[in-house]
């Protein structure tokens, strides 16, 4: 996992496409029903991405202390704009939530995504 370095948009202009190392699968909740008529917990795929990953720092003291923080993160990949916030974001063994989507068009269109992990 590489960390997102402070001149990440002058490596992002040389060497955009080796910096993302990270496979990531987006998935958004069905509107499926049962025979019954019941919401069914099913999700479909988006897609598939390479991304850069980074760990989020806690914004407080009190939040990095507390047990029932999870652990977030920011991703960087190419510009889309499939994901939405609240899309399920599957990274290794990893389940998340997606929490913002910035797209950013400094050098290279980019989207950002902030995720946290699911319990």
């Amino acid at each position: 996992m590489a960390p997102l370095s402070p001149d990440a948009d002058r490596v992002m202009g040389q060497e955009f496409s080796g910096y993302l190392r990270e496979r990531i699968t987006i998935q958004r909740q069905s509107a499926a029903r049962d025979m019954l008529g019941s919401a069914e917990s099913q999700f479909e795929t988006i897609g598939e991405y390479w991304a850069a990953a980074e760990a989020l720092q806690s914004s407080s003291t009190s939040e990095a202390e507390s047990r029932s923080a999870m652990p977030r993160w920011r991703f960087l990949l190419r510009e889309t704009r499939a994901i939405k916030p609240g899309d399920q974001l599957l990274w290794g063994d990893r389940v998340m939530t997606v929490s913002s989507v910035t797209l950013e068009h400094r050098l290279i269109p980019k989207t950002i995504l902030q995720a946290e992990e699911k319990r």
